[in-house]
């Protein structure tokens, strides 16, 4: 197994996070094979729980339904016997650094590389040529390449964009999987790289990530998943259970314009913004007929570092021992928190103070430098786990 760029050391296996029923389409291809093994496998193994890791905080459950999705896609569109697939094939061999791809909605087999400034689905960090995905392990093709993805594409991100890649924003580390021959075990060209995701599916984003504000945000009316009680930052159906319910965003970039702010000026601004915001999402009747709290995490050093200015709004119940409570519809039509019908007025914003950096630790970018490629950790599924929440009138705007 070899790179272009350095050799590939392989890394530890960790049970995916995968939705159930993932793999019961039809498999088309030898490569697709691999990446579908790769989820049913996985798809009856209990799920880990999960903390989020300070440096790069992979968003797992999201990214690796996105990965193996766009790896499926990816493989169907170079499936040996398809008369594109020396074209696509192609494509995927001389992708470097920097360059972003596409394909159309529903059309994998016609993937594109475009302008960076256009729509497009992926960006590449890093092209890795595997040799073989067998090892003296014995471990299936499956269990190696997920193996290979964790050890290399994190890193390869990391050099990418060093500070500016912020890990606990929006873009997750993806792949991209080109097999290079007929058989499961064959070697091929992974493609890391970075994409918006959405369960099952990636969306189009527009100029290169490293130039864009890659803050976790999301557009009002959004909900956000939930896995063993904890919050992730999958979008769902708000039909579906969830943890929490977005209600808009602020931003801090005409408020502060030098170092990270810290989390108690930054409270300051966003406890009335969210407050506000909360209250134009919310009709009367709705705001008077639900118990949730408005709550929001703070931007961390890191992130500031690279270039992330904005802070989400949500909805949420929290619960005693670190846990959220099981959300089911909008807080705006009627909604059931654990089983029961919602009550009284939303509390104004908290800060998610388990999840944010301590005032002390805040630190001007200048002062950061990324960490080495080596020692980052492995990585593991975005959960949230509730602050305390704090009385309503402590936190309560001003005026």
């Amino acid at each position: 197994m070899t790179s272009r760029r350095r050799d590939v050391v392989d890394a530890p296996t960790q049970p995916l996070v995968l939705p159930g029923g993932f793999a019961t389409h039809e498999v088309r291809s030898v490569a697709e094979a691999v990446v579908t093994a790769m989820a049913q496998a996985q798809a009856d193994s209990p799920p880990p729980r999960f903390v989020g890791s300070p440096r790069f905080r992979m968003l797992m459950l999201l990214i690796v339904v996105a990965a193996i999705t766009v790896a499926g896609s990816i493989a169907i569109a170079l499936q040996l016997d398809d008369h594109d697939s020396a074209t696509a094939r192609a494509l995927a061999t001389h992708a470097t650094s920097g360059d972003c791809l596409t394909w159309p909605s529903g059309e994998p087999d016609r993937p594109a590389a475009v302008d960076c400034r256009g729509d497009h689905l992926f960006e590449v960090a890093d092209a890795v040529e595997i040799d073989t995905l067998t090892d003296a392990s014995g471990a299936d093709p499956a269990a190696h390449l997920d193996r290979v993805f964790r050890d290399v594409c994190p890193a390869a991100v990391n050099r990418y964009l060093g500070s500016r890649f912020d890990p606990e924003g929006k873009f997750g580390v993806g792949m991209v999987w080109s097999p290079a021959g007929p058989q499961p075990q064959s070697g091929g060209l992974l493609l890391c790289g970075l994409q918006l995701s959405h369960p099952g599916a990636s969306s189009t984003f527009q100029g290169r990530v490293r130039d864009l504000d890659q803050s976790a945000i999301w557009p009002a009316g959004t909900c956000l998943g939930i896995l063993d009680g904890k919050a992730t930052d999958v979008p769902v159906d708000c039909a579906a259970p969830h943890s929490m319910e977005i209600t808009g965003a602020v931003s801090l970039a005409d408020v502060f314009t030098g170092p990270p702010p810290a989390i108690a000026a930054q409270d300051d601004v966003v406890r009335d913004g969210c407050a506000a915001t909360t209250a134009a999402y919310l009709p009367p009747d709705s705001a008077a007929a639900t118990s949730l709290t408005v709550r929001y995490t703070p931007i961390s050093a890191a992130s500031w570092a690279a270039g992330s200015r904005q802070v989400a709004c949500r909805l949420g119940s929290a619960e005693p021992g670190g846990r959220w409570a099981i959300l089911v519809g909008s807080a705006r039509t009627g909604l059931l928190i654990d089983g029961q019908p919602a009550a009284p007025a939303p509390a104004p914003p908290t800060a998610d103070v388990a999840t944010a950096p301590a005032a002390s630790s805040v630190e001007t970018p200048q002062e950061q430098e990324p960490a080495d490629a080596a020692d980052e950790p492995e990585p593991e599924a975005p959960v949230e786990e509730p602050g305390p929440v704090e009385s309503a009138d402590e936190f309560a705007p001003d005026g």
